[in-house]
């Protein structure tokens, strides 16, 4: 306790009471503010949009899409298939990382029918982006030799076993 000698007339104990009570209101409300507000999403300008995270179900959209690609090569042709169908060349940008352009690739092609990507190629642009491209193809397993006339061949979209 401070002796009387250093404390005005008008400040008593009650009054340093009630700041130093003020004062831990005002930090806890302050806190728990803090907490509120870290809880609720961020506040994106639209224009930044397309650099803001995506939400879960995008996440899994995107994912439950990729699955449906079968085979990815960075060359012409893929070992082991045929091509029935080049469907189209797809593009993506902006992604954080290769694998993430890389999976957003494969889901853009399933997305218009494809089954495989050649030609895969991924870079890095100039704002530190990750971009990927690639030829949406629909492909074949290749019959071998004990295969053929087995009646069990993969056929196309559209395609009537013959």
């Amino acid at each position: 306790m401070l002796p009387q000698s250093l404390l005005p007339d008008w400040l008593d104990q009650k009054y340093l009471i009630a700041a130093a009570t003020l004062l831990v209101l005002f930090l806890l409300l302050r806190r728990i503010r803090w907490s509120v507000r870290r809880r609720r999403p961020a506040v994106i300008n639209p224009k930044l949009a397309k650099y803001a995270g995506r939400s879960e179900a995008e996440i899994n959209a995107e994912l439950e899409a990729a699955r449906k690609i079968i085979a990815t090569s960075s060359t012409g042709q893929i070992a082991g298939y045929r091509m029935v169908r080049q469907i189209e060349a797809v593009f993506v940008e902006g992604l954080r990382t290769s694998e993430e352009a890389v999976l957003a690739l494969k889901a853009a092609a399933a997305r218009r029918g494809a089954n495989a990507l050649i030609n895969l190629t991924q870079q890095r642009t100039t704002a530190g982006r990750c971009a990927a491209q690639g030829d949406a193809i629909y492909v074949q397993p290749e019959e071998t030799g004990d295969q053929k006339g087995s009646g069990f061949g993969v056929q196309g979209p559209g395609q009537a076993e013959t």
